[in-house]
C-alpha cells in the first residue's frame, strides 16, 4: 500500500513548508495522527496546494477517516487533475465504500479538456488567448490610423481565433469554478430527506466517503444531489466541500 504511504513530491511552496515538511516526514513514519495536523496547520497557514491535500488525504485513511480523505484528496485533484498518485488513491478507496456511486461531473463535457486542465491553468491560457487577439485588433488599429498597411488576412484571422478561444477557455475555466459546489459525506450514515423540518420524508440514507453535489443551502442544511438524478436535504454537519480555497474543518 506505497500508494497510501507517499506524498507528492511536488512540494508546497514557501508558505506553510516547514508544516508540510514535518507532515511528510511524519507520515513515511507511520505516525498518521501527528501527519495529519501538520498538513491541516500547513493549510490553516495559507499552503493550499495539491500535495498538502495528498498527503492529508493519505493520513487521515490512515486514520480510518475515509470521509474526510476523500475530500481531501478531491481538493487535491481539483487543483492537479492530472496527478495520478491522488486518482489512484480515490479510485482504490472507492471500492471500499459502501455506497457505489458515480462520482459528482468536475466539468461539462464539452469542454473536454478542463479533465487534464486546473482552473489556474485554463484561466492563464484564457487571459493570454483573449490578451493576443486583442493586442493584434490594435496594432491594426493602430496602423489604420496613422494610414499605414493594415494587417494581413492572416493575422486577422490569428486574432479573431485567439479571441474566441479564450472567451471559450474562459467559459470553461468559470464552469470547472462553479463545480467545486461537491461535498463528501463525513457521517457514518447520514439519512436523505425530502425536506426540510417535520414534512420532510427519509428518501435514501448515504455513508461516510459518498460524493454529493450541492444544489442549494441553508445555514444548517444542504440540498445534495448525485450523478444518478436523486436529490434531498441533509445536515451541514454531515458534509465537508470538496472546495480547495475553503477552510478544511475536521470537526463535526
Amino acid at each position: 500500500m506505497n500508494v497510501f504511504i507517499l506524498a507528492s513530491l511536488l512540494g508546497c511552496g514557501s508558505v506553510g513548508q516547514d508544516s508540510f515538511d514535518e507532515g511528510l516526514s511524519t507520515l513515511r513514519a507511520g505516525d498518521f495522527n501527528n501527519a495529519s495536523s501538520s498538513f491541516s496547520e500547513a493549510l490553516g497557514q495559507g499552503a493550499r496546494d495539491p500535495a498538502v491535500y495528498h498527503g492529508l488525504g493519505n493520513s487521515l485513511y490512515r486514520l480510518g477517516k475515509v470521509g474526510p480523505a476523500m475530500a481531501a484528496w478531491r481538493r487535491g485533484l481539483a487543483l492537479a487533475p492530472r496527478n495520478g498518485d491522488i486518482a489512484a488513491n480515490m479510485d482504490l478507496a472507492r471500492k471500499g465504500l459502501k455506497d457505489r456511486l458515480e462520482p459528482p461531473t468536475t466539468h461539462r463535457g464539452v469542454f473536454f479538456w478542463q479533465s487534464a486542465l486546473s482552473p489556474l491553468e485554463s484561466g492563464i491560457f484564457a487571459a493570454v488567448a483573449m490578451a493576443l487577439g486583442l493586442w493584434i485588433m490594435v496594432v491594426g488599429r493602430v496602423k489604420a490610423l496613422r494610414r499605414r498597411a493594415p494587417l494581413s488576412s492572416a493575422a486577422g484571422w490569428v486574432a479573431g481565433v485567439s479571441g474566441i478561444l479564450g472567451v471559450l477557455v474562459a467559459l470553461s475555466t468559470i464552469d470547472a469554478v462553479n463545480q467545486r459546489r461537491g461535498a463528501v459525506i463525513v457521517a457514518s450514515v447520514v439519512d436523505v430527506r425530502s425536506a426540510l423540518g417535520p414534512s420532510g420524508v427519509s428518501l435514501f440514507v448515504l455513508h461516510e466517503g459518498a460524493e454529493v453535489s450541492i444544489a442549494d443551502a441553508t445555514e444548517t442544511h444542504k440540498l445534495i444531489a448525485l450523478a444518478d438524478g436523486r436529490k434531498g436535504w441533509v445536515t451541514a454537519r454531515a458534509l465537508l466541500t470538496t472546495d480547495p480555497s475553503a477552510a478544511f474543518v475536521l470537526a463535526q
